[in-house]
């Protein structure tokens, strides 16, 4: 009875933990007093988990072979050493924490902590801490078992750690992910679906499979919950429905998960679906388009084989798809192989090149008419960049050959025609010249009688003569004048024809400043001002575009005459990469609708009595700048002044 006693003593010298020490080690230590040490000591040695004792004081009484392993110490460096040395700095607190529960006679079950190995090396483990007790009854230090958890604790932290990749990926996944019960209620959803259905997560919870398929997939609900009991994966494409009831594409798999629930992985394919109809249908609308352009159009593959051929390209041949469609140009019947003798060649060189080939081609039909084609062909690409094949268009230019050699043949006869229209207007040109220089020359000599003897009679015989006579004598007289001007404007419009252009650069600005220098006699006496802008130089006839010029600024000078004052402006401004030159003024304008007649010769808008004037003045003009590759046009309204502008080609290139 009392080696019963001391052995029950000494069992609550060990850890109370029953998980430390099984039933056959219990039977063992309540054995006859003799046995129970040395049983008792080899379960002791035995444990893979650290059993030790310590006093009150915290000084290690016991250490056994499990506590060697777990920290690396031998017993003889531990024991009478302070269990401290098995603390990290952070945690010696807890030493004196433990110790005052011991002494209170309370237990320490499964308390985990970290503790530090000989190595350096800081480990998990799980303490369980029980008071030792005398024979008395009096807690005389603490018997500890601890075990070593790290392994654990890596793979919960790598368990916590993968939960949370999961859920990461759960939540963030951009397709929608949801987890649903044999009943088909979902248990789980991530943000996506939530946003592709229109439900806040709260919302979606519990929802059943059918509030969000449309009406029509219900019955296919069950087929796609046998996953869970087939074990097996699903795929299939559905119409789901929003909460605001729009309905919508989605592809969905789900898989069986070893909770007896289901993983379904869902896509909204609306885009897809849109880009696939889309997609057919402009493959639709080119193969129609291809099919009924009017020109030939085929494709070969690889090997040089007809893959594709449209309606045209068979017209041609007066055949169908099916007799080219997988054959060579060579195993074409004898006629189409010469018909198409250069295909093959032209393919291997466009496979081998990658460039395309321009070609034309002459044809003859199969109803003995001859066909004229612009060939075009070129490489077909794989989207590596790879050559798999090649392809062309031939256009029919039959029509248009025809037309060329049409218009080879016109030409010529009309070269023929201008050579001789040419040879007939240089003939009738010196013919005008001819009889221009007879006129004015036979015409100069009487008019010089005319107003030679008109003067004499006026000197001799004046005052003898009555005033009605002597006006009559005085008109005479100044229609001869008039006439002699005629003939000298005359002739120098027809010379204009047989000048040539001497083209050289020209200070527009100084040319102008003399222009105004030789008419100052005609501004005498009249109240004119004249505004010059920038001149641009330009490249011309010198003398011809003073001419140009002086008749311009001579007509704003005589139509301003009754102004007060009279304005003139001379200037340039560009234009469409040009410069326009411009003389304007504030005088008597013209109509408009009468314009088409101011650059003929002897046109005249406005009567001899109100303006002197031949009207060839500005017939010169335009002949002169149209010599120099330019435009001359007018602006005006009655009365309200007019301006003329002019443009030379070539600008001001030097």
């Amino acid at each position: 009875m009392q080696a019963d006693q001391k052995s029950r003593a000494s069992l609550k010298e060990i850890d109370g933990s029953k998980a430390a020490l099984d039933e056959h080690a219990i039977t063992a230590i309540i054995d006859p007093q003799e046995n129970i040490r040395a049983q008792f000591a080899a379960i002791v040695e035995s444990s893979d988990d650290a059993i030790i004792s310590k006093t009150l004081d915290g000084i290690i009484t016991s250490w056994n072979r499990g506590a060697e392993k777990i920290f690396g110490y031998p017993a003889q460096e531990c024991i009478g050493q302070s269990m401290l040395m098995l603390f990290p700095p952070e945690r010696v607190a807890e030493e004196a924490e433990i110790l005052a529960r011991i002494k209170q006679g309370e237990k320490v079950d499964h308390f985990e902590t970290v503790r530090v190995t000989k190595s350096g090396k800081l480990i998990d483990v799980s303490v369980t801490l029980s008071p030792m007790r005398n024979d008395q009854g009096r807690i005389i230090g603490a018997s500890k078992i601890a075990r070593d958890i790290t392994g654990r604790k890596q793979m919960e932290d790598a368990r916590r750690a993968s939960e949370a990749r999961y859920r990461m990926l759960f939540e963030y996944a951009p397709d929608g992910i949801v987890v649903v019960d044999s009943k088909g209620y979902y248990l789980d959803a991530n943000a996506s679906i939530c946003r592709m259905l229109g439900y806040a997560r709260d919302e979606f919870i519990g929802l059943n499979a059918t509030d969000i398929v449309a009406p029509a997939e219900i019955p296919h609900i069950g087929e796609a919950l046998d996953v869970i009991k087939n074990k097996s994966d699903y795929r299939r494409e559905w119409q789901f429905r929003r909460k605001d009831g729009s309905i919508f594409a989605v592809d969905t798999i789900a898989t069986a998960m070893p909770c007896g629930k289901l993983l379904a992985v869902i896509r909204d394919i609306t885009e897809r679906k849109r880009a696939a109809e889309a997609l057919a249908e402009s493959q639709a609308l080119y193969h129609s388009l291809v099919d009924q352009m009017p020109a030939g159009v085929f494709r070969k593959d690889a090997e040089g084989r007809y893959a594709f051929v449209n309606s045209f390209f068979c017209r041609i041949r007066n055949s169908t798809p099916e007799q080219f469609l997988g054959k060579l140009p060579g195993e074409l019947p004898v006629s189409e192989a010469q018909f198409f003798s250069q295909a093959a060649s032209h393919h291997v060189q466009i496979m081998q090149t990658g460039q395309p080939i321009e070609v034309q081609d002459e044809y003859h039909g199969v109803d003995g008419r001859t066909l004229f084609f612009h060939v075009v062909k070129s490489p077909v690409f794989a989207p590596d960049g790879k050559i798999i094949g090649s392809q062309g268009v031939l256009f029919d230019v039959t029509t248009h050959k025809h037309a060329e050699d049409e218009v080879r043949r016109l030409n010529a006869e009309l070269e023929q025609r201008v050579i001789k229209r040419t040879a007939e207007l240089e003939a009738a040109n010196q013919e005008l010249e001819a009889f221009s220089y007879s006129v004015s020359h036979d015409l100069r000599a009487p008019l010089r009688a005319i107003n030679g003897f008109a003067g004499i009679v006026l000197e001799d015989f004046g005052s003898q003569l009555p005033e009605e006579g002597k006006r009559h004598l005085e008109r005479i007289r100044d229609g001869g004048r008039q006439m002699g001007v005629l003939i000298d404007d005359l002739l120098a419009f027809s010379q204009l024809s047989r000048q040539l252009v001497n083209r050289q650069k020209i200070n527009t600005a100084k040319l102008v400043q003399n222009v105004l220098e030789e008419l100052k006699p005609q501004l005498d006496g009249r109240r004119i001002e004249i505004k010059i802008g920038e001149l641009p130089a330009c490249h011309g006839d010198p003398a011809l575009l003073k001419q140009v010029w002086v008749n311009l600024i001579s007509n704003a000078v005589k139509y301003t005459r009754g102004r007060e004052p009279a304005i003139i402006e001379i200037g340039c401004a560009p234009e469409n990469n040009e410069d326009v030159y411009f003389v304007r003024d504030n005088g008597a304008g013209f109509d408009m609708q009468y314009a088409d007649k101011l650059f003929g010769v002897f046109q005249r808008l406005h009567s001899a009595d109100e303006f002197e004037g031949t009207g060839v003045g500005l017939a010169i003009v335009q002949r002169i700048i149209h010599r120099h590759g330019g435009r001359v046009w007018a602006e005006a309204k009655v009365n309200r002044g007019a301006t003329f502008y002019f443009t030379i080609e070539g600008g001001n290139k030097s």
